[in-house]
């Protein structure tokens, strides 16, 4: 697989989409440490208000809490203070749209170079919603890079795909993910990643000696983004969901005819 190195964004705005207040550290907080410690600028936006959690609402944990375990995340991280949108989940749903709109005021103009969105293979609805938001912003310079992460999903060992050696900045993603108090309890989020970027190294090569300790994968989305640019300029949430299966459906042949064809 081919690696990507986050010292080539050194002195880029990189904007990091959350979902969710934890999204930010365990969807790619090895790589984000990597890149505020390559002197990259990385802000953080997070759309939804967070205050059900992985224990799906049975007992809600406040707004303000999830918030503050974010902002200690963030500051683990190395990013800029972390912008809270408190949406609810179901309204970014039901309006993706509605969601971009808003997601462009709170950055107030800013553009960005690189971003770091939610994957188009999260089986999370609202996780895939804030990707739809994302696209529909205007908040990308032009040229800019997009990146998926995975977060509820892996994402698989495929062309489109990424690697981040991420073995220094494991602890700090591990640290960054442990300060989300409330959702480590119910369920043992940090140690579940960690073992994941930890797989990831382990069985990315087939052969050969492999000294990584800790892998994030990132599907470059620069594809997608070009693909969708007339529903886009429209502001049309549906047409931009239909132009991402479309995309999806196109790069699932591309990657069964590289594992099967002769």
């Amino acid at each position: 697989m081919r690696s990507l190195n986050p010292a080539e964004l050194s002195g880029e705005n990189v904007l990091l989409v959350a979902p969710h207040p934890d999204d930010e550290a365990l969807g790619c907080g090895g790589t984000v440490r990597l890149l505020t410690a390559a002197g990259a600028r990385v802000a953080v936006v997070v759309m939804a208000r967070g205050d059900g959690g992985v224990d799906g609402g049975a007992s809600k944990v406040s707004i303000s809490k999830r918030q503050a375990e974010s902002l200690r995340a963030c500051e683990l991280l190395g990013t800029e203070r972390p912008l809270f949108m408190e949406l609810e989940s179901q309204d970014i749903r039901n309006a993706p749209a509605e969601a971009a709109a808003q997601l462009a005021l709170t950055l107030k103009g800013q553009k960005f170079s690189a971003l770091l969105v939610p994957s188009p293979l999260e089986r999370h609805a609202t996780h895939r919603a804030c990707l739809v938001a994302a696209l529909l912003a205007d908040i990308a310079a032009e040229q800019a890079r997009w990146y998926g992460y995975g977060v509820w999903d892996a994402l698989p060992a495929v062309r489109d795909v990424v690697e981040i050696d991420i073995t220094e900045t494991r602890a700090a993603k591990t640290k960054a993910v442990t300060a989300h108090e409330s959702q480590n309890g119910p369920r043992p989020l940090a140690a579940g990643m960690m073992s994941r970027d930890l797989a990831q190294a382990v069985y990315s090569r087939i052969t050969g000696e492999e000294k990584r300790k800790a892998v994030e994968r990132l599907m470059e989305l620069d594809g997608l983004k070009l693909q969708m640019s007339d529903a886009v300029s429209a502001g049309d949430a549906q047409a931009v969901e239909d132009a991402i299966a479309a995309w999806l459906s196109d790069r699932f042949r591309l990657w069964i005819e590289a594992l099967w064809t002769r």
